[in-house]
């Protein structure tokens, strides 16, 4: 009740939903931050399930999220230096925005372990910043991820094999034209999911890459589906952000050694040096699969809640 009564406020305050139409815009800002949840396509793909709104305060691209049993919280995106506002600025301005919306305290997410110094050295606020190991972002070395050698890749290595040695699996570009395809693909999949607890962990995958398809580009994303005997069997999109990184957004194979092949196939074609493939949400599975594809290394990503100091009594 109170989180619908924030988002009301919010939007009487002139914050926009987030969606495709707000895609480009955030686009624009993706510099600003390495985590891949900072990027313009998973707050797009995922706004249905946080509800996002946004809007611009002093230069800064903020975001305010009301995902289900979870504290409403904000995001921050800055453009590259110079820049005319100070963050304190804008911090103070969204604080005075949460307590009219009467919510406890700011929660400002997704914030680079790099940026957390910034954020405590601000004035006026008692700051707890902290980080789940759940939330970290496995990053991957391309080259660590396409070796096979070794004890610590023999899951992958073994796993693999059964795939190099099947002749019935071939790869082919996703174009703008074949995307929906995809869609398949995951309805395949979730037939054998249960949707209460997939979506539990931060909402619906299908909503989401219906939203994907919409923005998927094939002069910026890139995408691979994998087939048996030409009939689709598998998918991988992903992004090369810059020379350095790229980010895998969304992937599915109807067999778990199919999924792999893709990630390891979409790997070999790529020229960044690392890649992205975001967090294990807490998953059992989930965490075995990622720290048995290779050496990795993890993107901590922090929550910083601002509540004021109280002042002293004179």
């Amino acid at each position: 009740m109170q989180d619908q009564k924030a988002y009301h406020f919010f939007q009487d305050h002139g914050f926009l939903p987030l969606g495709k139409s707000s895609y480009p815009l955030f686009k624009e800002y993706e510099p600003y931050s390495e985590l891949q949840e900072m990027s313009a396509v998973m707050l797009t793909a995922w706004s249905a399930a946080s509800r996002g709104l946004y809007t611009i305060i002093l230069g800064h691209l903020c975001g305010v999220y009301f995902y289900e049993h979870k504290p409403v919280s904000f995001t921050i995106h800055r453009k590259p230096e110079p820049r005319e506002y100070s963050l304190q600025k804008v911090i103070d301005i969204l604080y005075g925005l949460s307590q009219e919306a009467e919510l406890p305290f700011l929660c400002v997410k997704f914030i680079d372990e790099g940026y957390v110094p910034e954020f405590q050295a601000l004035e006026g606020y008692d700051i707890s910043p902290e980080f789940s190991r759940d939330n970290c972002e496995y990053v991957y070395k391309n080259a660590d991820f396409l070796d096979l050698t070794g004890k610590i890749n023999a899951m992958k290595r073994r796993r693999l094999n059964t795939c190099f040695k099947d002749p019935s699996i071939t790869f082919q570009p996703i174009t703008n034209k074949t995307i929906g395809l995809c869609l398949s693909i995951q309805e395949a999949w979730c037939e054998k999911k249960d949707c209460l607890q997939c979506a539990s962990y931060c909402g619906c995958e299908k909503e989401a890459l219906n939203i994907m398809i919409d923005i998927f580009d094939e002069n910026i994303h890139k995408g691979l589906f994998l087939r048996v005997d030409h009939i689709p069997r598998g998918y991988i999109i992903s992004e090369p952000v810059s020379k350095k990184r790229s980010c895998l957004y969304f992937g599915k194979g109807l067999n778990h050694n199919h999924y792999l092949y893709g990630l390891y196939m979409t790997a070999q074609s790529d020229n960044a040096d690392y890649f992205n493939f975001n967090e294990d949400m807490g998953s059992e599975g989930l965490r075995q699969f990622k720290t048995h594809l290779g050496r990795y290394s993890l993107l901590n990503k922090y929550i910083c809640r601002f509540k004021k100091k109280e002042k002293p009594d004179p």
